[in-house]
């Protein structure tokens, strides 16, 4: 398998489908079970939230407490790692209460699940975790098969996360804002990281195809979401159901080539549509 890096940066790579929040939609949330199947279906790359737990172990959760994936109300990262795998996570994102088999997942068999299958995008949720999830991930060997996110406003940011990838290795992806006003700086702050790739969140369909343009020459591979949530200009997963040539069509048209979702199969199903023609 290729370092991601090389896999983001390869001349030959199709359009790639990332799979939100640990593959809810087969399976429980951020569950090893979850990850699997996505990687099974052959999504390349899946994101995942990371927490630390009282003991020092780092471990998947999204939200601060775990009432919504397992009924527990008590916060996340006040029980130690034994305590939390004595839970038992509740079906897909929660929202059933139903239970299942699996327990909350340690980052550390969530990286030996991984490994020769795809990659992991890191959702750290708290910033001061960063550094030490990226010493962890390296330590576990599993440095060229993650990234890690950070918001990339400033100069300050840019240090940051230039510090981290350099200290141990692990592909940083600067988060940009950008609009009519700002693409251009934001820009220039991704390619002057050399980031194999950067998210990008944008105000209008231009100029997500003006600053795709710019960072595409510069060797920055284009990530966005459609996630209902956390989406741009209105391009959300719950439009491309109804019609995905108006939404993914368009990303992919100005020039983006990794797209975050929390339909996958549905993705994978138009990019193959859209490859045949």
């Amino acid at each position: 398998m290729l370092g991601y890096r090389d896999f983001v940066c390869s001349p030959d790579r199709g359009p790639a489908i990332v799979v939100h929040r640990g593959a809810w939609t087969s399976g429980p949330e951020n569950s090893l079970l979850s990850i699997g199947r996505a990687f099974d279906a052959g999504h390349p790359i899946v994101e995942i939230d990371i927490q630390q737990a009282a003991c020092g172990a780092l471990f998947l959760m999204h939200d601060a407490t775990l009432t919504r994936m397992t009924g527990d109300d008590e916060v996340a990262r006040r029980k130690s790692m034994a305590e939390l795998a004595a839970l038992r996570l509740y079906d897909g994102n929660g929202e059933g209460a139903v239970p299942t088999d699996q327990p909350v997942a340690a980052l550390a068999d969530a990286l030996r699940l991984a490994e020769g299958r795809g990659y992991f995008d890191l959702d750290v949720k708290f910033a001061e975790l960063i550094d030490e999830t990226a010493a962890f991930a390296a330590a576990e060997g599993a440095a060229d098969r993650v990234s890690f996110k950070v918001v990339v406003r400033t100069a300050a940011d840019v240090d940051r996360m230039r510090r981290v990838q350099d200290r141990h290795g692990v592909m940083g992806m600067p988060i940009t804002e950008m609009t009519a006003d700002t693409w251009a700086a934001a820009a220039a702050r991704a390619i002057g990281l050399q980031a194999a790739m950067t998210e990008v969140h944008f105000d209008t369909l231009d100029t997500l195809r003006r600053a795709s343009d710019v960072l595409r020459s510069a060797g920055v591979a284009v990530w966005v979401n459609s996630l209902d949530d956390v989406q741009s200009a209105g391009l959300s997963d719950t439009q491309a159901l109804r019609d995905p040539e108006a939404v993914w069509g368009v990303m992919l048209d100005a020039g983006v080539s990794l797209i975050q979702t929390d339909a996958p199969d549905a993705l994978a199903a138009y990019i193959a549509r859209r490859t045949a023609r």
